[in-house]
Order: structure tokens, then C-alpha cells, then sequence
């Protein structure tokens, strides 16, 4: 539960109010008004300001509302357009810290999810590599990729609405493989489709995961490991979305990881066999190869050449072991 003063829930539907001059019944007496005269002025007059281009002077009269009226009700409207400001001086950093703000104190506000899409839309274009920082305030150069993470794990984790932390995760899943974090990015997938299965981004997030744990084999990662994982991983697709047009690919992604499992069975049995010399482990995995060469039958061929050299080297250890008796 995300922390929230006292006296902001005594706030409760006040906040909803689009007009910071409403009232409310509802409010308890000594705590808040519904009314403050002096912060709608200077919203009022910050509005303007904004209007004629004086962003100084507008950011004046915002940070004394939120400063000296924090419990008013136009208060998450003065950060809003402190943010929507930053904004325009190309300072996203400071535009979603002002946003933020607006999700973590006024949760009741109508705000609350406009300044959550605006985070989600800095977050995007900084993902995407539209936004730039400064480097001793004069050098544009990408956003540092430790930021773009830090603000899409934030809205993920603040977003209540499957429609933004699904399309946060989705970016960010693609954000991490670009990246080649491809474990983390594996994790993001998973948990996206475990929160959002319903969600039009957790089939590609699903296949994406299935091909990045079968990639691994190329980078020499665990291979058969996270072959297995990504043979789980489309098979778990083809149950989870039985209809959807990339089933047949979900599929064909079984058989070729089972295809490539049994190339690694193989590899092992002809390790156990040519460098251990321990042939009874490797009589053990050539045989389950062979056993299942209707997957790859190339591999089922080699391995009964092999088996046979196996079981011949084996008798003869084992006849040597039995002279020395």
C-alpha cells in the first residue's frame, strides 16, 4: 500500500474537484478547507504566466502554492503544471520527479492517472531513445539506462491500470533486451504475463521469452538448461493462447527445441564418451538419443554409430578391469 498522509485521505473526494474553488461537505473541520482563495489566485496567475511564456515566474507562484498551501485543493493541480513546465524546458528528469509526486500524495486527485501517463510517455520516449541528457550541461547524449529502467520499474510498480503497467512492462522488456540484459528481461516478460494474461502484449511478451532463453544457446549460456526453459515457455504459449494466430509458431518453437535438446544430449553422451572416457554415462545418453531420433533424426544416427563404439570400449574396459582380478 503506497504511503498516504492523514490528512490527504481526510482530503478524499475533494481532490476530484476539476475546479480548485469547489467545496465539500465531506471535509473535516481543523484539518483542511475546501476552499483556499489565496492558492487559486496564484494558480489562476501561474496559468497566465505560462500562457505569456514567463516560466520563472510562473514556477514562482507554483512552488509557493505548493510550499505554503500544500493542503489545498488545487495543490496536485499547481505540481501538475510544474511538471507540464519542466517538460518544456526539456528537463524530463525534473518533469517526472513532479509527477510523481502528484501518484505518491494525491491518489484521489483526477490527476492521479493523467500524471501517471505522462510518466509512462517519458519513460517511452526516453526507451526509445528520443530523450537526451546533458553531460556538464552541454553535450546531448541518451538517457543512461539505469534512469529509463528506474522510471518504467516505477510506473509498473505505482500503475493500477493493466493498460499502463502492461504497456511500461512491455517497453521495458524490449528496453532490457536492446540493452542485452536478456535474464531481466526474461523476468519482465514472465511477470507480464502472469499480472496482464488478458493483456494484448502478453502473447509477443511470451514468444519473446521463449526466444531469448532458446538464443542462449548461441552465447553458450546453460545451454540445455534454458533450451528446457524455452521449450516451457512455448509449449506454455499454446496452452495460455490455444487461438491465437502464432500458436503454429509457438509449435514449431517446441520442435525445434527439442531438436536442439537432443543435439545437446548427443554433444554430452560424445563428451562422456571421447574426453571422460566414462562410457557408461555415455552408453546412458546416446541411447536416449537414439531412443527419441524421430525429433532429430541426424543426431539419432550419429549417436547409434557412436553407442556402438561406446558399448565395444566399455567391454573392453571392463574385460581389462577383470584380468587384473
Amino acid at each position: 500500500m503506497r504511503k498516504t498522509t492523514i490528512a490527504l485521505l481526510a482530503l478524499g473526494s475533494s481532490l476530484l474537484l476539476p475546479m480548485c474553488s469547489q467545496t465539500s461537505d465531506l471535509l473535516p473541520a481543523g484539518q483542511v478547507t475546501a476552499q483556499d482563495a489565496k492558492a487559486d489566485a496564484l494558480l489562476n496567475r501561474a496559468r497566465g504566466l505560462v500562457a505569456a511564456g514567463k516560466l520563472s515566474a510562473a514556477e514562482k507562484a507554483l512552488n509557493e502554492i505548493i510550499e505554503d498551501h500544500s493542503m489545498a485543493p488545487c495543490a496536485p493541480h499547481a505540481r501538475m503544471l510544474l511538471g507540464e513546465i519542466e517538460e518544456r524546458r526539456n528537463d524530463p528528469r525534473s518533469a517526472f520527479k513532479q509527477y510523481d509526486k502528484i501518484v505518491q500524495r494525491y491518489q484521489g486527485s483526477e490527476l492521479y492517472a493523467k500524471a501517471l501517463n505522462r510518466q509512462l510517455a517519458i519513460a517511452t520516449d526516453a526507451a526509445a531513445g528520443r530523450l537526451k541528457g546533458k553531460v556538464l550541461w552541454m553535450w546531448d547524449v541518451p538517457m543512461e539506462s539505469s534512469k529509463v529502467i528506474e522510471w518504467l520499474q516505477t510506473i509498473i510498480m505505482n500503475a493500477p491500470y493493466a493498460d499502463m503497467s502492461d504497456t511500461a512492462s512491455s517497453v521495458l522488456g524490449d528496453y532490457l533486451v536492446r540493452q542485452g540484459k536478456y535474464e531481466e528481461a526474461c523476468a519482465v516478460y514472465k511477470n507480464l504475463v502472469e499480472q496482464h494474461p488478458d493483456s494484448a502484449y502478453a502473447p509477443a511478451a511470451q514468444l519473446m521469452m521463449a526466444r531469448l532463453w532458446a538464443s542462449s544457446h548461441t552465447r553458450g549460456d546453460n545451454n540445455m538448461v534454458n533450451l528446457d526453459r524455452a521449450q516451457e515457455a512455448y509449449e506454455e504459449f499454446s496452452l495460455l493462447f490455444p487461438n491465437h494466430q502464432r500458436t503454429g509458431e509457438a509449435r514449431a518453437g517446441v520442435r525445434e527445441m527439442q531438436r536442439l535438446l537432443l543435439e545437446q544430449e548427443l554433444q554430452v553422451g560424445r563428451y562422456y564418451l571421447e574426453r571422460a572416457r566414462e562410457y557408461q554415462s555415455a552408453i546412458f545418453c546416446l541411447e536416449d538419443v537414439v531412443r527419441r531420433r524421430s525429433v532429430n533424426p541426424q543426431a539419432g544416427k550419429q549417436a547409434q554409430e557412436l553407442l556402438a563404439k561406446a558399448r565395444a570400449l566399455l567391454a573392453a574396459q571392463q574385460q581389462q578391469a577383470a584380468s587384473k582380478r
